[in-house]
Protein backbone atom coordinates (compact mmCIF):
# COMPACT_ATOMS: atom_id res chain seq x y z
CA UNK A 1 0.00 0.00 0.00
CA UNK A 2 0.72 3.74 -0.49
CA UNK A 3 0.55 7.10 1.77
CA UNK A 4 1.01 10.45 0.77
CA UNK A 5 2.54 12.99 2.88
CA UNK A 6 -0.02 15.95 2.11
CA UNK A 7 2.43 18.91 2.50
CA UNK A 8 5.32 17.58 0.13
CA UNK A 9 2.98 15.38 -2.02
CA UNK A 10 5.72 12.53 -1.58
CA UNK A 11 4.66 8.75 -2.16
CA UNK A 12 5.51 6.29 0.53
CA UNK A 13 5.20 2.30 0.60
CA UNK A 14 3.86 1.25 3.72
CA UNK A 15 2.46 -2.03 5.22
CA UNK A 16 -0.56 -3.08 7.46
CA UNK A 17 1.92 -3.78 9.96
CA UNK A 18 3.12 -0.73 9.97
CA UNK A 19 0.16 1.50 9.96
CA UNK A 20 -0.48 -0.89 13.17
CA UNK A 21 2.67 -0.35 14.85
CA UNK A 22 2.05 3.45 14.54
CA UNK A 23 -1.29 3.75 15.05
CA UNK A 24 -1.65 5.25 11.84
CA UNK A 25 0.51 8.44 12.50
CA UNK A 26 3.47 8.50 10.87
CA UNK A 27 6.44 11.32 9.81
CA UNK A 28 7.36 11.99 6.21
CA UNK A 29 11.32 11.10 5.77
CA UNK A 30 11.75 14.02 3.44
CA UNK A 31 10.00 17.14 5.01
CA UNK A 32 9.68 15.59 8.42
CA UNK A 33 5.56 15.80 8.41
CA UNK A 34 3.42 14.35 11.04
CA UNK A 35 0.24 13.26 9.68
CA UNK A 36 -2.25 10.36 9.59
CA UNK A 37 -1.52 8.04 7.20
CA UNK A 38 -5.14 6.43 6.53
CA UNK A 39 -6.01 10.02 4.88
CA UNK A 40 -3.83 9.29 2.04
CA UNK A 41 -4.13 5.19 1.73
CA UNK A 42 -4.28 3.99 -1.63
CA UNK A 43 -3.82 0.92 -3.75
CA UNK A 44 -0.89 2.76 -6.14
CA UNK A 45 1.06 5.87 -5.90
CA UNK A 46 -0.60 9.09 -5.94
CA UNK A 47 0.06 12.20 -7.97
CA UNK A 48 0.16 15.83 -6.17
CA UNK A 49 -3.41 16.59 -7.64
CA UNK A 50 -5.07 12.56 -7.82
CA UNK A 51 -7.49 12.27 -4.33
CA UNK A 52 -6.47 9.11 -2.30
CA UNK A 53 -8.49 6.08 -2.60
CA UNK A 54 -8.96 5.35 0.95
CA UNK A 55 -8.78 1.76 1.63
CA UNK A 56 -10.63 -0.53 4.19
CA UNK A 57 -8.65 -2.18 7.26
CA UNK A 58 -9.32 -4.59 9.59
CA UNK A 59 -7.81 -2.55 12.43
CA UNK A 60 -9.28 0.90 11.53
CA UNK A 61 -10.65 1.78 14.99
CA UNK A 62 -6.45 1.17 15.93
CA UNK A 63 -4.95 2.68 13.14
CA UNK A 64 -6.92 5.78 13.54
CA UNK A 65 -5.66 6.72 16.69
CA UNK A 66 -3.96 10.35 16.85
CA UNK A 67 -2.94 9.82 20.55
CA UNK A 68 0.27 7.75 19.79
CA UNK A 69 2.97 9.15 21.15
CA UNK A 70 5.64 7.85 18.52
CA UNK A 71 5.15 7.88 14.57
CA UNK A 72 6.50 5.75 12.29
CA UNK A 73 9.16 6.59 10.20
CA UNK A 74 8.64 6.88 6.15
CA UNK A 75 10.84 6.45 3.59
CA UNK A 76 10.56 7.72 0.26
CA UNK A 77 9.29 5.08 -2.36
CA UNK A 78 11.88 6.65 -4.99
CA UNK A 79 14.75 5.93 -2.70
CA UNK A 80 16.81 3.04 -3.85
CA UNK A 81 17.57 0.79 -0.93
CA UNK A 82 20.32 -1.84 -0.47
CA UNK A 83 18.86 -4.39 1.76
CA UNK A 84 20.82 -7.83 3.10
CA UNK A 85 19.42 -9.91 -0.02
CA UNK A 86 20.59 -7.81 -2.11
CA UNK A 87 23.62 -7.72 -0.68
CA UNK A 88 24.02 -11.33 -0.62
CA UNK A 89 22.51 -11.85 -4.25
CA UNK A 90 26.01 -9.36 -5.01
CA UNK A 91 28.28 -11.69 -3.41
CA UNK A 92 26.55 -14.74 -4.47
CA UNK A 93 27.31 -13.56 -8.44
CA UNK A 94 30.04 -10.91 -7.96
CA UNK A 95 32.56 -13.32 -6.57
CA UNK A 96 32.23 -16.01 -9.06
CA UNK A 97 31.78 -13.42 -11.98
CA UNK A 98 35.73 -12.18 -10.34
CA UNK A 99 37.39 -15.72 -10.14
CA UNK A 100 35.31 -16.06 -13.81
CA UNK A 101 37.46 -13.30 -15.28
CA UNK A 102 40.99 -14.12 -13.48
CA UNK A 103 40.58 -17.88 -14.77
CA UNK A 104 40.08 -16.01 -18.82
CA UNK A 105 43.28 -13.71 -17.79
CA UNK A 106 44.92 -16.53 -16.60
CA UNK A 107 44.18 -18.67 -19.98
CA UNK A 108 45.24 -15.96 -22.33
CA UNK A 109 48.38 -15.67 -20.44
CA UNK A 110 49.04 -19.05 -20.81
CA UNK A 111 48.45 -19.31 -24.64
CA UNK A 112 49.73 -16.11 -25.43
CA UNK A 113 52.57 -15.53 -22.79
CA UNK A 114 55.19 -16.14 -25.84
CA UNK A 115 53.26 -13.51 -28.10
CA UNK A 116 53.07 -11.16 -25.28
CA UNK A 117 56.73 -11.15 -24.23
CA UNK A 118 57.97 -10.66 -27.92
CA UNK A 119 55.66 -7.93 -28.33
CA UNK A 120 56.14 -6.22 -25.08
CA UNK A 121 59.17 -6.62 -23.55
CA UNK A 122 58.59 -4.61 -20.35
CA UNK A 123 56.17 -7.84 -19.38
CA UNK A 124 58.64 -10.47 -19.80
CA UNK A 125 59.47 -10.67 -15.79
CA UNK A 126 56.37 -11.03 -15.01
CA UNK A 127 55.77 -13.53 -17.77
CA UNK A 128 58.56 -15.64 -16.71
CA UNK A 129 57.51 -15.85 -13.21
CA UNK A 130 54.50 -16.66 -14.51
CA UNK A 131 55.47 -19.56 -16.58
CA UNK A 132 57.51 -21.04 -13.88
CA UNK A 133 54.46 -21.66 -12.26
CA UNK A 134 52.49 -22.70 -14.77
CA UNK A 135 54.56 -24.71 -16.85
CA UNK A 136 53.89 -22.75 -20.18
CA UNK A 137 57.20 -21.59 -22.49
CA UNK A 138 58.74 -18.63 -23.69
CA UNK A 139 60.69 -18.38 -26.60
CA UNK A 140 64.32 -16.52 -26.39
CA UNK A 141 63.76 -12.41 -26.22
CA UNK A 142 64.62 -11.29 -29.76
CA UNK A 143 66.36 -8.18 -30.56
CA UNK A 144 68.10 -8.27 -33.95
CA UNK A 145 69.15 -4.72 -33.95
CA UNK A 146 70.84 -5.53 -31.20
CA UNK A 147 73.33 -7.75 -33.14
CA UNK A 148 76.09 -6.02 -34.64
CA UNK A 149 78.78 -7.45 -38.01
CA UNK A 150 82.18 -6.66 -36.63
CA UNK A 151 83.98 -8.26 -39.61
CA UNK A 152 82.94 -9.26 -43.01
CA UNK A 153 84.65 -10.94 -46.02
CA UNK A 154 83.64 -12.17 -49.60
CA UNK A 155 86.25 -13.77 -51.65
CA UNK A 156 86.95 -16.50 -54.38
CA UNK A 157 86.97 -19.63 -53.25
CA UNK A 158 90.21 -21.12 -53.11
CA UNK A 159 89.64 -24.82 -53.64
CA UNK A 160 85.93 -24.68 -55.67
CA UNK A 161 85.92 -22.87 -58.90
CA UNK A 162 83.25 -19.90 -59.40
CA UNK A 163 82.56 -20.65 -55.98
CA UNK A 164 82.63 -17.65 -52.87
CA UNK A 165 84.16 -18.51 -49.86
CA UNK A 166 82.20 -15.53 -47.31
CA UNK A 167 83.44 -15.10 -43.64
CA UNK A 168 81.19 -12.93 -41.20
CA UNK A 169 82.04 -12.13 -37.66
CA UNK A 170 78.44 -11.40 -35.43
CA UNK A 171 78.06 -10.34 -31.98
CA UNK A 172 75.21 -9.72 -29.99
CA UNK A 173 75.26 -6.27 -27.83
CA UNK A 174 72.11 -7.28 -26.18
CA UNK A 175 72.36 -7.61 -22.48
CA UNK A 176 70.42 -11.07 -22.93
CA UNK A 177 70.83 -14.00 -24.86
CA UNK A 178 68.72 -14.24 -28.21
CA UNK A 179 67.79 -16.30 -30.77
CA UNK A 180 70.68 -16.60 -34.08
CA UNK A 181 69.30 -14.38 -36.83
CA UNK A 182 68.66 -15.08 -39.89
CA UNK A 183 71.80 -13.95 -42.19
CA UNK A 184 70.59 -12.38 -45.75
CA UNK A 185 73.60 -11.65 -48.74
CA UNK A 186 72.66 -9.81 -51.32
CA UNK A 187 75.01 -8.95 -54.09
CA UNK A 188 74.60 -5.94 -56.55
CA UNK A 189 76.25 -4.28 -59.58
CA UNK A 190 78.01 -1.46 -60.16
CA UNK A 191 74.51 0.26 -60.39
CA UNK A 192 73.62 -1.30 -57.19
CA UNK A 193 71.11 -3.02 -59.33
CA UNK A 194 70.51 -6.08 -57.35
CA UNK A 195 71.57 -9.45 -59.14
CA UNK A 196 71.13 -11.68 -56.70
CA UNK A 197 69.88 -12.91 -53.02
CA UNK A 198 69.91 -15.56 -50.72
CA UNK A 199 68.94 -15.78 -47.00
CA UNK A 200 71.34 -18.34 -44.72
CA UNK A 201 69.31 -20.40 -41.59
CA UNK A 202 71.27 -20.48 -38.46
CA UNK A 203 72.25 -24.22 -39.26
CA UNK A 204 73.41 -23.13 -42.62
CA UNK A 205 76.16 -20.53 -41.19
CA UNK A 206 76.96 -21.98 -38.05
CA UNK A 207 79.13 -25.13 -37.19
CA UNK A 208 77.59 -28.22 -35.70
CA UNK A 209 79.03 -27.87 -32.68
CA UNK A 210 77.21 -24.71 -31.80
CA UNK A 211 73.66 -25.48 -29.84
CA UNK A 212 71.24 -23.82 -32.09
CA UNK A 213 68.61 -23.90 -29.62
CA UNK A 214 70.95 -22.10 -26.54
CA UNK A 215 70.49 -19.31 -28.47
CA UNK A 216 73.44 -16.61 -29.33
CA UNK A 217 75.04 -15.70 -25.76
CA UNK A 218 75.68 -12.01 -25.31
CA UNK A 219 79.22 -10.53 -25.73
CA UNK A 220 80.60 -13.34 -27.53
CA UNK A 221 81.92 -12.91 -31.03
CA UNK A 222 80.76 -15.85 -33.40
CA UNK A 223 82.23 -16.77 -36.69
CA UNK A 224 79.63 -18.01 -39.87
CA UNK A 225 81.56 -19.18 -42.72
CA UNK A 226 79.47 -19.44 -45.71
CA UNK A 227 80.16 -21.30 -49.01
CA UNK A 228 77.84 -20.61 -52.14
CA UNK A 229 78.35 -20.33 -55.76
CA UNK A 230 79.54 -17.16 -57.51
CA UNK A 231 76.14 -15.34 -58.64
CA UNK A 232 77.72 -12.87 -61.96
CA UNK A 233 80.70 -11.32 -62.49
CA UNK A 234 79.20 -8.26 -62.31
CA UNK A 235 78.30 -8.54 -59.11
CA UNK A 236 80.96 -5.82 -57.63
CA UNK A 237 78.82 -4.34 -54.13
CA UNK A 238 77.48 -6.76 -51.36
CA UNK A 239 75.05 -6.40 -48.57
CA UNK A 240 74.47 -8.33 -45.64
CA UNK A 241 71.15 -7.78 -43.38
CA UNK A 242 70.11 -9.99 -40.00
CA UNK A 243 66.28 -10.54 -39.45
Amino acid sequence: MFTQCPQCHTNFSISDQDLTAAGGKVQCGKCSNTFNALYTLSKHPLSSSEPAEILEISSIDRLSNDNVAESYQLTDTAAPQTTTSGKLSILKWGVPGMLLCALLFAQASYFLSDKLAQGYPVLRPWLEQFCAASGCQLSLQRATDKISIVNRDVRSHPTVPRALLINVTLQNNASFTQPYPLLKLSFFDINHTLLATRAFQPDEYLSQEVDINSGFPTGKPLRAILELIDPDKQATNFEFELK
